[in-house]
């Protein structure tokens, strides 16, 4: 299976998660006027059993294309929210299903630069796919993430297209 990923959008992705992103939505003026507030960009789902959500910084390495899909996991208890550090491109490879990954519904989306994601509680979705080496993203994920990580293999070949 050879998966293209496509140009992400807000209604495309939405079986998923959220697309975060403050185009076309008007900013409220605050700090005399010297800074553009874009809020509630997205809904976040966040509290789990695990407690508060917590914030960490990923740094990734570019992957090399095109990339085998060998595995997808999921975070039952929690959303996880990418946003990147920076005006930079990334992928995002998810599936619908609810007790395993439905593969033959898999899709990859790439998102424009600075825009970032809030994957649903229970989404499954590969691991962050970033395209430059040193990307910087801020995630945002449920406090327990080790333990709430569920992976399943996938089933055969699966090759990520370059994007």
């Amino acid at each position: 299976m050879r998966l293209a990923p496509v140009p992400i959008d807000a209604r495309a992705f939405t079986p998923f998660g959220e697309v975060i992103d403050a185009a076309g939505r008007v900013a409220e003026p605050i700090n005399d006027g010297t800074t553009q507030r874009f809020s509630d960009l997205a809904r976040l789902d966040l509290r789990g059993p695990a407690g508060d959500p917590v914030l960490g910084i990923y740094v990734a390495r570019a992957r090399a294309f095109p990339l085998p899909i060998t595995r997808l996991e999921r975070h039952a208890q929690a959303a996880q929210v990418f946003l990147p550090l920076g005006m930079h491109r990334f992928v995002v490879v998810v599936a619908p299903g609810t007790q395993a990954p439905e593969w033959s519904s898999l899709r990859a989306f790439v998102t424009a630069p600075g825009q970032g994601i809030s994957l649903r509680r229970g989404c499954w979705h590969h691991g962050l796919v970033a395209l430059g080496d040193g990307d910087r993203f801020a995630v945002i994920e449920g406090g327990d993430y080790r333990r709430d990580t569920e992976e399943v293999a996938a089933p055969g070949v699966i090759e990520l297209a370059t994007p």
